[in-house]
Order: structure tokens, then C-alpha cells, then sequence
């Protein structure tokens, strides 16, 4: 039975080390499956409506799709924290079992999900962090490393391993390892700023001509789809679409990597009957010339993935064109915010956005077996970083 397996069902209060009185309070139950009662459910839901820009990706359908298929040698797991019988946080986890130690990651961080965290309800942010790392400290006998992938930078969890740190209630080391920027378009203030005398910077006016252009070469038709047959044969244009466009990089689309595939082939249809997907298309005549893939909640657009019809477009800015189309259909519908998600892409700039940042890194807890990793981990960075050095010196 391993570790987590083990862990199902409540656990004592933490230890009074933590420097939380609100965590002192709180109990860890660990789930295997997304099964949750409906008072639980709501109460997630109700967590989830706090926090939309990563909503969606803490849902029941975004999720099932890691519970369906796990990243390799992982086991997921929901972790509830509780405050009597109140649902108070939750924290999806997958753990891996090595030789020396747990390894444990937040599920769909780095496969998948543009941002995953903890959740919690407004004030129990801190009290939730500090709980999840004393249940890891106390479960995880041999010691663990969390692994921290797409994580908000404004996240509860940061803070909490400064703090059983500081207060030596757990001796944890982290290390960073990387930044990514996700853009966003604060729709209330470019609409706002459309009602005044200047005009925007963003690229309305100069895609007006190719959209011209584009209607010269038939009917266009723009079509939100909500039939899942016709979701299907978007999404398998899609495919096509970036398919052909990466045909020529290494590794080809993100839609090549077959484990991808049979994950969004997965939650779209869960998506769309809990109306979180929106599905764009856009046909000239009877041809698919592009598609936009993305998702929603309380009043948040996130763009995950779109393609065009690259030889039918020509000169046409036609992957502009469908984001432009996807934006405007956003505050139509009366979102406020319409985020690009992870990657500084030159084209998401042609809007006025602004900018938000997840961060990863890993946490060492003080066993040995974690701290051998860390040290394992130093040493292939020096050598890469060596490595590298020694081509630039011979290149030179």
C-alpha cells in the first residue's frame, strides 16, 4: 500500500510548531478519486468562484484528466483540509514513491495546467499552506520534495515555506528554478478606455484591412459551438491546423505528444457540459480556415490553444484575426478579463496587456534522501552549465 494510499481518511490536528492558530485547527483528509460529497462539492465551487484565473483549472473536468491517465509513476489525490466538518481548502497533489524519499507534486503543474495552487477560502489561505506542509512533513517519514510547477507568484504556499522554515518547525530548502510571464487583457479597462478620446493601442485598426481582405474571399461565418459533435470536429481541426503549422519544428505541435492528445480529447467534453469550454470556429464557405480553444469562468477567458489555415490565408493575418475575434466575443458575453496564459508570444502584445507571473521551484525537506536529490540536481547543473561554457569558448 503506498504512502497516500495510506493516508485516506482524517488526520490529527498538526503540531503546535506550526505558527498558525487558525492551522492548529484544521484536519487533512486525503481522497484518490474527485468523487465528492455534494456538500463538499458546493463548497468547492464556492472556493473556485474566488479564485477564476486558476478556476478551471482546479475543476472536476480540467482534473479527471490527470486522475485518467497520471503523469508517469504518480499517484493523484485530492487533499481537503477542514476546519471541523467545514471544506476550508484543497490542494490537488500527485505523489511519486522513489528509493529515499517522496517526491510530490501540485497536479497539472509543468503538464498541462498554465497555473495550478492551493485553494482556500478568503483567511485561510496561510492556515491551509502551513497545514498541507506539516501533513507532507508527517506522512512523508523519509522525507519529501515538493515540486512547485506553474504556481502563482502571489500563491499562500510561498509564504508558508518561509514560515516552517523561520520557525524551524520544518527545515525546508527551496530552490527556483524558473519564471513564466502569462499576459492578460483587462477587458473593463480597454473598454473603458474606448469610451475616451484616444484611441488604443492594440491592433483593431490595422487588422480592419485584412479582415477586408478576408471577406473578399467568400462569406465568413464565426460560430460558437455548444454541440458536441461539432466541438469534436473543431478540436480535430485544430489539430490539424497546428499539426501542419509545426510540421517542420522538433517535437512537431503541443497537440503531437500523444498523451496530450487523449487529455484534452478527455475534458473537453466535460468542459462544455459544465459550460467552461469555448470552442470558436471560423469557416470560409465550407472550409475550417481557423479555430480558438479556450476556457471560462465568472468572467474570465483563458486562451489555450488556436490555429489557422496557414495556405488558404496568404498575406492575411488570419491567426490576429481569430484572436482578435475570440476577444471581442469575450466582452460580448460580459468577461472582464481575457488571459493569453502562459508564454510571452510577440503576437499576444499587439494588445495593451498587462502581465502576471508563475513560478517553479522545488522544496527540500531536511532528510537525507531529499537533500541527496538536491545535491544530485547541483551537480548536473554545473555540468550542463560547464557544458555550455566550454562550446561558447570553442565557438569562439
Amino acid at each position: 500500500m503506498s504512502q497516500v494510499s495510506a493516508a485516506v481518511g482524517r488526520h490529527p490536528e498538526p503540531p503546535s510548531s506550526v505558527p498558525s492558530a487558525a492551522a492548529a485547527r484544521l484536519t487533512v483528509e486525503v481522497k484518490r478519486d474527485l468523487d465528492l460529497p455534494p456538500e463538499d462539492a458546493a463548497a468547492l465551487g464556492a472556493l473556485l468562484e474566488s479564485r477564476p484565473p486558476v478556476a478551471v483549472f482546479l475543476s472536476n473536468a480540467w482534473l479527471s484528466g490527470f486522475f485518467a491517465e497520471p503523469p508517469d509513476g504518480f499517484e493523484p489525490a485530492l487533499v481537503l483540509l477542514r476546519e471541523g466538518s467545514t471544506l476550508r481548502g484543497v490542494a490537488p497533489i500527485a505523489v511519486r514513491q522513489t528509493l529515499t524519499h517522496a517526491r510530490v507534486a501540485l497536479l497539472g503543474g509543468g503538464a498541462g495546467s498554465d497555473r495550478t495552487d492551493l485553494i482556500a477560502a478568503r483567511g485561510f489561505e496561510a492556515a491551509c499552506s502551513d497545514s498541507l506542509l506539516s501533513w507532507l512533513g508527517e506522512t512523508f517519514g523519509k522525507g519529501f520534495v515538493l515540486e512547485l510547477r506553474d504556481v502563482p507568484s502571489d500563491s499562500s504556499l510561498w509564504g508558508a515555506v518561509h514560515r516552517a522554515s523561520a520557525e524551524r518547525s520544518l527545515r525546508l530548502t527551496l530552490q527556483p528554478r524558473e519564471i513564466h510571464t502569462l499576459p492578460f487583457l483587462d477587458l473593463a479597462e480597454v473598454w473603458s478606455a474606448a469610451a475616451g478620446p484616444a484611441p488604443l493601442p492594440w491592433p483593431a485598426r490595422s487588422l480592419d484591412k485584412h479582415r477586408r481582405w478576408l471577406e473578399r474571399r467568400g462569406p465568413l461565418r464565426i460560430e460558437r459551438l455548444e454541440d458536441l459533435d461539432e466541438v469534436m470536429d473543431a478540436f480535430a481541426s485544430l489539430v490539424r491546423l497546428l499539426r501542419a503549422r509545426w510540421a517542420t519544428r522538433e517535437g512537431g505541435s503541443a497537440l503531437d505528444d500523444p498523451r496530450a492528445l487523449r487529455f484534452h480529447r478527455h475534458v473537453i467534453p466535460l468542459l462544455l457540459r459544465e459550460r467552461h469550454l469555448r470552442m470558436i470556429r471560423l469557416s470560409a464557405g465550407a472550409r475550417t480556415i481557423a479555430v480558438f480553444y479556450g476556457v471560462a469562468r465568472s468572467g474570465w477567458w483563458g486562451y489555450c490553444l488556436a490555429g489557422y489555415d496557414r495556405e488558404w490565408a496568404g498575406r492575411i493575418h488570419l491567426g490576429q484575426i481569430t484572436l482578435a475575434t475570440a476577444i471581442d466575443l469575450a466582452a460580448q458575453e460580459g468577461a472582464t478579463e481575457f488571459d493569453f496564459l502562459k508564454g510571452a508570444h510577440r503576437v499576444k502584445y499587439l494588445w495593451p496587456v498587462r502581465e502576471r507571473a508563475t513560478l517553479d521551484a522545488e522544496v527540500y525537506s531536511e532528510k537525507a534522501g531529499p537533500q541527496l536529490a538536491r545535491a544530485a540536481w547541483a551537480s548536473r547543473e554545473t555540468a550542463a552549465a560547464f557544458g555550455k561554457s566550454a562550446r561558447d569558448v570553442v565557438s569562439s
